[in-house]
């Protein structure tokens, strides 16, 4: 008779222990690219952590470059900014070559990016300058690009 009464019991505290478990929060599937705003990026190219202000990935996509304007959730929001001009040094053992361009919104509001495509392997001394709006100082910000970085790294798993 203990033993039945003992039964319910048991079973109904592991009830309630499963049900006390925290639920996990789930974080949004990294996205693939064409990208919209609010989607998770895939790992890749060149991140640029600003003070303040949403981070910044720089990155080469089929040739072609794109700037994207990440909040602090690591999801894609819209571009602050119309445009921006960078700067590309190429260093060969003889000379430097430069090659100015400018990066425009695309037509999904997305990211800045330009038309032109860039010669493989993509090794650039990169110089990005920002103006934002009601500002009259310019951001500037210079890194090396390395063919490396156009590869896409694997999502991290918990």
């Amino acid at each position: 008779m203990k033993a039945l009464t003992c039964v319910p019991v048991l079973f109904l505290s592991l009830v309630s222990l499963i049900h006390a478990q925290e639920v996990p929060v789930e974080l949004p599937e990294p996205s693939e690219p064409p990208y919209e705003v609010g989607d998770l990026p895939l790992k890749s190219g060149y991140i640029i952590k600003r003070e303040d202000a949403p981070d910044l990935n720089f990155r080469i996509v089929n040739n072609r470059m794109r700037l994207y304007w990440i909040d602090e959730n690591g999801l894609i929001m819209e571009p602050e900014v119309s445009e921006v001009s960078l700067r590309f040094d190429e260093r060969s053992i003889r000379d430097t070559v430069r090659s100015y361009h400018r990066l425009k919104r695309l037509s999904d509001d997305t990211a800045l990016g330009s038309p032109y495509l860039l010669i493989v392997p993509h090794r650039y001394y990169v110089t990005l300058l920002i103006k934002p709006s009601g500002s009259e100082e310019l951001e500037s910000y210079r890194f090396r690009y390395l063919p490396a970085m156009d590869e896409v790294a694997p999502a991290e798993t918990d």
